[in-house]
C-alpha cells in the first residue's frame, strides 16, 4: 500500500531523522484534503520531536524528558541563525517555513538543538 502524499514528503525531507539520529515515528496524522497538513511525533528517548505542516508551513518543535515543547526558531537563534538568514517573499511571509528550509536547518543543526535542551 502507497503511503499517504503527507507520509511521503516527510520521509523524503525528514527521513534523517530515522535513518541517521535513530528516532522512531510514534505518532502521523495527516488531512490531505485540509492544505496537505500533517502532524509527525518523533521519540528517541529522552528527547521527543514534532514535525507539524499546516497550510504549506512547516514548524518544529522539540523536548527533552517530560519538559516542555520548545519551537526549533528561536533555538536556532540561540545558536546565532537568526530568521534573516532566508529572505522575505513577496507576499511578505518568510521563505523559511517551507519544508526543505526548515529539514535543512534541522538536520544541519538539530543534535546541536538538542544539546541546548539537555544543558539549557
Amino acid at each position: 500500500m502507497t503511503p499517504p502524499p503527507g507520509l511521503q514528503d516527510l520521509r523524503r525531507h525528514f527521513g534523517f531523522v530515522e535513518a541517521d539520529w535513530g528516532f522512531a515515528l510514534v505518532e502521523f496524522t495527516d488531512q490531505p484534503q485540509a492544505f496537505d497538513n500533517f502532524v509527525a511525533r518523533y521519540e528517541r528517548a529522552p528527547f521527543a520531536l514534532c514535525i507539524t505542516r499546516e497550510r504549506g508551513q512547516v514548524f518544529i518543535e522539540l523536548r527533552h524528558g517530560n519538559g516542555p515543547w520548545h519551537a526549533s526558531e528561536p533555538l536556532l537563534t540561540r545558536l546565532g541563525l537568526s530568521m534573516q538568514r532566508r529572505p522575505t517573499m513577496d507576499d511578505g511571509a518568510w521563505s523559511g517555513w517551507g519544508i526543505a528550509p526548515q529539514a535543512q536547518a534541522l538536520q544541519c543543526h538539530g543534535l546541536q538543538l538538542l544539546q541546548i535542551l539537555q544543558n539549557p
